[in-house]
């Protein structure tokens, strides 16, 4: 971190002197100083890229397609309007070059914002729809009507409305990951600085358009050089490495509270495009159609990011309530419901056989009462993990409570199932180490198969759970018969 001061030394000192020499020259020094300092951008963010060992570096290829476009219209207009030279600075072109800079750079601020809130896109989308609902007052009460007076054409006004919606569409979504950039965040102040100053440069370049004349304020060349030399600064920063880094979030809830700010911004662009109405005048049509262009998109964006958040929460709360928590095994009630399916497949002929695993730890409360529940867990999940790699692909383990499992193989017979029971325990005598202990492990297995109209799911674990206790005893006991189902000891 040690280029951290002179990278900020050094954006002060060359902003502060741009702008004030800026202010003091000719038109011509003004426009070859505005040039440079978007030159001096495309150098900054070239050797940014090497200097950081940037590895990411789509994002900023994008930044340096449209700095570089940037510095090619500000040196049309250098020579046009500066030198005197006719280069069609006026011409559609080049005003299509400076749309598609603008495009690269609000790409560019699209791709960190989705980057870093991967976590938060519903609350980004909320952010960049607030920023353009709260834009659409100041165009139709202070900006359009300028435009109006100096006889602005149609198409004039629809390109300064478009840059105005995605620049305070990013604006918004900016400011909204601004609290979570982590290491990035001296970076991404740098580019916010050039968003807002690119931003005000567009309002400012609207209210000061004169009729029949090039005149512009000032003040828009000077935003220009901020924002220009904003980004040099952000990719010579150390913390441009992270610029494009995903950071942590979380997920931003869309609150009743925030669900209705949010339904009053997005009525603002009909409403107040329609305002003039009010007056017997026509409406704005501009507003209507391309604000209601760029804000439908992100709208059915974030209704599908809504389904999304709503689908996966019934997800979560479904595995949940079929899945035990410390060992992520089915738990009771589902095993018990898939049994009851099983059992209908037998009774209906479309299955040979069950059969029943009833597996109780042994030593475990040993091992919870010297080592503690953490190590008890440990031994828990351990086991879980064992007994899941022993099963068949059609198999299926549930932990039913304390150091209880059961197994259900589904068309499977008395063989299959004694050939299970050998593997599980022989899995239960490998060592479990935890915290540089060995950890004591053993298992009972009990087991009851069978098959036929009669088949009776808690029977058969009602037989599987008798001959476990059997097997844990250590006195020998006959086996264990209930019905069709034998448990084999």
């Amino acid at each position: 971190m040690g280029r951290t001061r002179p990278v900020h030394l050094a954006y002060l000192v060359t902003a502060l002197a741009a702008c004030v020499l800026h202010l003091a020259s000719p038109t011509a020094v003004r426009l070859a100083i505005v040039t440079a300092a978007s030159a001096l951008a495309v150098v900054g963010i070239t050797i940014g890229m090497r200097l950081n060992r940037i590895q990411r570096r789509s994002t900023w290829y994008i930044l340096l397609l449209g700095t570089v476009l940037f510095t090619i219209f500000n040196y049309l207009w250098f020579m046009d309007l500066g030198l005197g030279v006719p280069v069609g600075a006026h011409g559609p072109a080049v005003l299509l070059l400076q749309v598609v800079a603008y495009v690269c750079i609000l790409s560019a601020a699209l791709m960190v914002v989705f980057r870093h809130g991967a976590g938060d896109r519903g609350g980004i989308l909320d952010a960049a729809l607030i920023g353009i609902g709260l834009i659409t007052p100041g165009w139709e009460i202070l900006l359009r009507p300028h435009l109006q007076s100096v006889g602005a054409a149609a198409p004039t006004q629809a390109v300064y409305l478009v840059k105005l919606l995605m620049l305070t569409a990013s604006m918004g979504a900016l400011l909204r990951i601004a609290r979570t950039a982590g290491t990035a965040r001296v970076s991404l102040n740098y580019f916010v600085i050039s968003l807002v100053s690119t931003i005000v440069s567009v309002v400012t370049s609207l209210l000061s358009t004169r009729p029949d004349s090039d005149y512009y304020s000032p003040l828009v060349d000077v935003c220009a050089i901020v924002g220009y030399l904003g980004l040099a600064a952000a990719a010579l920063h150390p913390s441009a490495t992270e610029f494009t880094q995903p950071s942590g979030w979380r997920r931003g809830e869309l609150a009743p509270v925030k669900l209705r700010h949010l339904g009053f911004v997005l009525a603002l662009v009909p409403v107040v495009g329609s305002v003039p109405m009010l007056f017997g005048e026509t409406p704005d049509t501009l507003l209507l159609s391309l604000g209601t262009l760029v804000v439908t998109p992100l709208v059915i964006m974030r209704i599908g990011l809504l389904l999304a958040e709503r689908t996966a929460d019934q997800e979560a709360l479904r595995y949940q309530a079929h899945h035990d928590e410390l060992t992520g095994l089915i738990n009771r009630r589902r095993f018990f419901a898939v049994l009851e399916q099983e059992v209908e497949r037998c009774h209906h002929g479309e299955s040979p056989g069950l059969a029943v695993l009833y597996c109780d730890l042994n030593k475990f409360k040993i091992v919870n009462d010297e080592y503690g529940h953490e190590a008890g867990d440990h031994v828990l999940r351990t086991f879980a993990e064992r007994l899941t790699g022993a099963l068949r692909a059609d198999d299926i383990a549930a932990r039913i409570g304390g150091d209880e499992f059961l197994v259900l193989c589904r068309d499977a017979d008395a063989t299959d199932a004694e050939g299970l029971r050998r593997r599980v325990e022989e899995l239960a005598t490998e060592p479990v180490w935890w915290a540089g202990h060995e950890l004591p492990l053993g298992v009972a297995v009990g087991m009851a198969a069978g098959a036929g109209a009669d088949l009776s799911g808690d029977a058969l674990v009602k037989a599987a759970d008798t001959e476990m206790y059997v097997r844990k005893s250590p006195e020998p006991a006959p086996p264990v018969t209930v019905g069709r189902h034998r448990a084999l000891v």
